[in-house]
Order: structure tokens, then C-alpha cells, then sequence
């Protein structure tokens, strides 16, 4: 990617040469090669389409994984972009999946910043007008950033990763991405989608942008709730001792360390991780355990929620309010 720089490498021990400008790493997704296993050398794609329910469990009502969990390196100014819901994609690109995602921001530079809707109310009329001016900047909200912070980006919000930002995003599986604006830049493979851009934004102001954390304290571990939704949910989870044992609940995991190193084991599968590396943990396995390797063990885990089940009981049994509930679970 032009925007990408080095920090893969340096914060998440990625293995990039010294030339290499990578602007993301795909870390879960169909086109994943297994690296161990029976099926070492097959793709998590390979894998679904001879038993998706054994990979994604019942939760998922399509054959095909429904998540796609990446990192991002912003070297530059990423182009601001919008992103359709999934009947928009439908219509416009007969695609099943839109793009809502969330990030969790790992490193910020100092002043670092991104965008996260209009900071007024706006519409289709006042944004071709601000585009023609080259001026759409004026009405984009930008919000402050350092590392631990939660954005929430559902789909049809105008946003931008900026520069000196590095962060872990998990999505909806789909690739569509309109840009509407790159801050005057011209490049012939960079190209612009202002009219599909303009059918699919929310064009309110937004007025909150990082979202507050909930944590569920455990002998073993604290699990951070960082944001959830009918798609996903996205924990932060700091390990203290060995977790014997992780119900899968019928779908599937997305683990990944973003500091220390951990054994998991699962059936007759256990495998090591260390800081970037990402596991994909089939429903099949039913439940699986954790050991932390090293004194300060944190991961990201991702999976297919039961909001009710997996997020709101648990949350009301430790204290929580529903209006505290509500604006992280949405």
C-alpha cells in the first residue's frame, strides 16, 4: 500500500523487509493457508466448503466465514471512504455482506487523529458542493486517538484512518469500499466513487465517537468488552493464569495476541501463538484452553455473538446497567 510504512514489523513482529511499505495484513479470512494440522497447505476457505458448520458453527447463515479481522499500518493519510449495509450491497455490488467494523488502536503517534463521521448534519447537496470546492474536510469530524481506544464504524459512516496510527480492525467479510474523497490526490488506480458513496452515507452528525469499554473481572483473566453488534463481538482480554476451559458456544474464534505468548489447546489440536500471530478456532472443537507463556499475555477475540447470551446477561450479573450496556453492545 502507498500509505503503509515498517510498524507491522516493529509492534506486531510481522516479517516485512526493510523496502516494504505494508499498509494491512489480512489475518482471518477465506483465503487464509492453514499452517499446521492435518490440512497444513489448504485454505480456511477449502476448509468451510467441505464443512462450514464444523468451522463456523450454526450461528452463521452462510456458508462462508462472516468476519474478516485485519491489521493496519498508516503510514499516511488513508483516503476518507464509506462503506455500504448489507441490503446496499446487495443492490448495488450483488454481494452479500456490507462492511460495519470497528478498531482498537494499538499505537498512536503523538496528535494522531482519524475520521469518524460529519461534524454537522449534512446532505447529498451540501457534500457534492463541499467536493466540487475540494473543502469536504470542513464537515468531517476528527477525533484523537491513542492506543486502547475503541471506534465503533457501522455501516454508512464517512471515516479515515490518518497517519501514525496503527490498529486492529475486525469487519464484516466484504471488501467494498467507496471512496469519496482523497484530500485532492489524483491517481488513476486510486479512483474516486462519489455517486455510490452518496446513495449509502448517513448523512446525521455524529456526536460520539469512542466507545467505553465493559469488563467482566475472572480469577484467571479480565475480559474487556470492547464492542459488539449483531456481527461481531470484540474483547480485549488480559491474562493473569491459565484458563482451563472456553465454551465456543456453537461458532467459531478469532483469537490473536497482541503481547506475550500463549499455548491454546483444544480436542486433540494445541498450538503456540506469539505477539501478531492470529488463530482461527473451529465450532467443532467445542471449548479450548489458554496458558499464557509470559508474564503480560494480552489477545483480541472475535466471534459471531448471541447478544443476549453471550453479552448482556453476563454484563447485568456483573453490575452493569442498560444504559451502559447499550453503548457498547449496539
Amino acid at each position: 500500500m502507498v500509505w503503509g510504512g515498517q510498524n507491522l514489523a516493529r509492534l506486531l513482529d510481522k516479517p516485512i523487509a526493510p523496502n516494504q511499505r505494508i499498509g494491512e495484513t489480512w489475518e482471518a479470512w477465506e483465503g487464509c493457508v492453514i499452517e499446521n494440522g492435518a490440512h497444513r497447505g489448504a485454505t480456511l476457505g477449502d476448509l468451510i466448503a467441505r464443512d462450514a458448520t464444523a468451522i463456523l458453527g450454526t450461528r452463521t447463515r452462510d456458508a462462508r466465514l462472516p468476519l474478516l479481522f485485519k491489521f493496519i499500518d498508516a503510514h499516511e493519510d488513508l483516503s476518507v471512504q464509506v462503506h455500504p449495509n448489507d441490503a446496499q450491497a446487495r443492490e448495488l455490488e450483488n454481494y452479500p455482506f456490507g462492511k460495519t467494523e470497528a478498531w482498537y488502536v494499538l499505537h498512536a503517534e503523538p496528535d494522531a487523529c482519524l475520521i469518524h463521521g460529519f461534524n454537522v448534519d449534512m446532505d447529498a447537496t451540501r457534500v457534492r458542493a463541499l467536493l466540487t470546492e475540494n473543502r469536504l474536510h470542513d464537515a468531517l469530524a476528527r477525533v484523537s486517538v491513542q492506543r486502547g481506544d475503541v471506534v465503533f464504524v457501522p455501516a454508512g459512516t464517512v471515516h479515515a484512518i490518518l497517519r501514525g496510527i496503527v490498529l486492529a480492525e475486525i469487519q464484516e467479510n466484504s471488501d467494498i469500499t467507496y471512496r469519496l474523497y482523497d484530500w485532492g490526490r489524483q491517481d488513476a488506480h486510486r479512483p474516486l466513487h462519489i455517486e455510490q458513496s452518496l446513495r449509502v452515507l448517513n448523512y446525521a452528525r455524529q456526536t460520539e465517537h469512542k466507545i467505553p469499554s465493559l469488563t467482566i473481572h475472572h480469577p484467571e483473566f479480565a475480559r474487556h468488552i470492547l464492542v459488539a453488534c449483531h456481527y461481531f463481538s470484540f474483547e480485549r482480554w488480559e491474562m493473569r493464569a491459565p484458563i482451563p476451559h472456553i465454551e465456543l458456544n456453537d461458532t467459531f474464534n478469532i483469537v490473536t495476541l497482541i503481547a506475550g505468548a500463549a499455548e491454546i489447546v483444544g480436542a486433540d489440536a494445541r498450538v503456540s501463538a506469539s505477539r501478531g500471530q492470529t488463530i482461527l478456532l473451529p465450532a467443532r472443537l467445542g471449548a479450548y484452553s489458554i496458558t499464557p507463556r509470559t508474564t503480560a499475555c494480552e489477545l483480541l477475540r472475535m466471534y459471531v455473538p448471541d447478544l443476549h447470551a453471550d453479552l448482556i446477561e453476563p454484563l447485568t450479573r456483573a453490575g452493569y446497567r442498560a444504559e451502559e450496556i447499550a453503548r457498547t453492545v449496539h
